[in-house]
């Protein structure tokens, strides 16, 4: 089984280059804001984050991206760090998208709390001007954060331009 697993992976890494080469694929880097809130228990506002977004998109359909968010320190709470693994994706004919995220949240571990991962989705506009990128969505991020479900929304724009 581990054999299979490292020849699927090395299978995988060769590859990755083949369909760049083609023209079957294009680089990415998005920079944004978000502007989260916390809709359960009660409504409250989280801190506002940054968040630089390397990624690909094969054929002009499936992306995959790494997000790294960067939330202030605000409302009384610190800093925090996030990973946030993504897949897109983009109809091409249609200026809509939707992800599967994963958030990796708070790396840092600010206000001695855990790591919390979270899995979660975002639906958004994009329009693309040249190589120029601009986008703005809503993302869903359920958390449980010491026994506690919590449910985020988030407001996010930014723009990006292709490699």
């Amino acid at each position: 089984m581990r054999s299979r697993t490292l020849a699927a992976l090395a299978a995988a890494l060769l590859a990755g280059p083949i369909p760049a080469r083609a023209g079957l694929a294009d680089f990415f880097v998005d920079l944004s804001v978000g502007l989260p809130w916390r809709t359960n228990p009660g409504l409250s506002r989280t801190p506002t984050n940054l968040m630089l977004t390397p990624g690909i998109l094969l054929v002009n359909w499936v992306s995959a991206e790494l997000g790294v968010a960067e939330g202030f320190s605000q409302f009384g709470e610190r800093s925090r760090l996030a990973l946030r693994p993504m897949i897109g994706l983009y109809p091409p004919i249609l200026p809509v998208y939707g992800k599967l995220v994963v958030d990796i949240d708070n790396l840092n571990l600010a206000g001695g709390l855990p790591v919390v991962t979270t899995v979660g989705g975002a639906l958004g506009l994009l329009y693309g001007v040249g190589p120029v990128r601009l986008f703005v969505e809503g993302d869903y991020l359920p958390q449980t954060v010491q026994g506690t479900n919590q449910r985020i929304l988030e407001l996010r724009a930014g723009a990006g331009v292709k490699i």
